[in-house]
């Protein structure tokens, strides 16, 4: 089952996630596009074709945004199978790990 990226992550995109991914399936997404939540806000999302779930992205994320399975949340794990695919090959500068959360409350309720 692949891992999933949450609300969480919509503007903080540490990337720390996408540098450890063996199977190169996380995207960065510069701009959620229209009809999507926050969009126009920057983006990590997982191409669950590619995703081996081998956790290796879930203790490197800061502020928790991966979540383990697409059961987790249904609606968040279907706006990673769209926009996953379609962002192939997006990198994301890295931000340093421990630098504070760019949303104070990091709840990120879009």
């Amino acid at each position: 089952m692949a891992h999933v990226i949450s609300q969480k992550c919509i503007t903080e995109v540490y990337a720390a996630c996408q540098q450890v991914c063996p199977a190169d399936c996380m995207q960065y997404v510069a701009q959620l596009p229209g009809g999507y939540p926050a969009s126009g806000q920057p983006m990590m999302v997982i191409d669950a074709n590619e995703c081996i779930d081998c956790g290796a992205c879930k203790p490197e994320c800061p502020v928790d945004a991966i979540l383990p399975g697409t059961d987790f949340d249904a609606y968040w794990s279907q706006i990673n199978a769209n926009l996953g695919p379609a962002y192939k090959g997006q990198k994301a500068a890295p931000r340093v790990k421990n630098e504070r959360p760019r949303r104070p409350d990091n709840q990120n309720r879009f």
